[in-house]
């Protein structure tokens, strides 16, 4: 399993691959984003596109962004979904390319959101958590 930043060029042959790894990221923003949202940021130069694959075939995505704070800039993990069970297989390549990313891009850090159940990831790696976001969404 591979890892790899997509040239904002390449983005467009890749779609059809993404597409379902897309979707998925779009559920989990429960209204907030759609997949046309976040292929716009990634074409806009506004987040970085990253794939999984191995042998050509597409196992997934991430997608970063490089956020400036008004002291430092941070490497901001804003969508991951792959296949089930490629996380374990490239969790390793993905934060050792993440973290040299963040450093090349003169980032302080790596940050995420996520659900609970990254605790026990993120501490493996390095990450403590801060905080936990809940949310409430309003019935129509």
């Amino acid at each position: 399993m591979e890892i790899s930043l997509v040239a904002i060029g390449r983005v467009a042959g890749l779609i059809p691959s993404l597409l379902p790894y897309l979707k998925e990221s779009q559920d989990w923003t429960r209204g907030r984003a759609t997949v046309d949202d976040i292929l716009r940021m990634v074409l806009n130069g506004q987040m970085q596109l990253w794939v999984v694959y191995q042998d050509g075939i597409v196992y997934g995505h991430v997608v970063t962004e490089i956020k400036q704070y008004p002291q430092c800039k941070m490497l901001t993990i804003q969508y991951c979904a792959m296949q089930t069970g490629t996380l374990e297989q490239i969790e390793d390549k993905m934060h050792e390319t993440a973290e040299r990313f963040a450093r090349d891009a003169g980032c302080k850090g790596i940050e995420f959101v996520g659900r609970p159940g990254w605790r026990k990831t993120g501490n493996m790696y390095g990450y403590s958590v801060q905080s936990v976001m809940y949310q409430k969404f309003f019935k129509d």
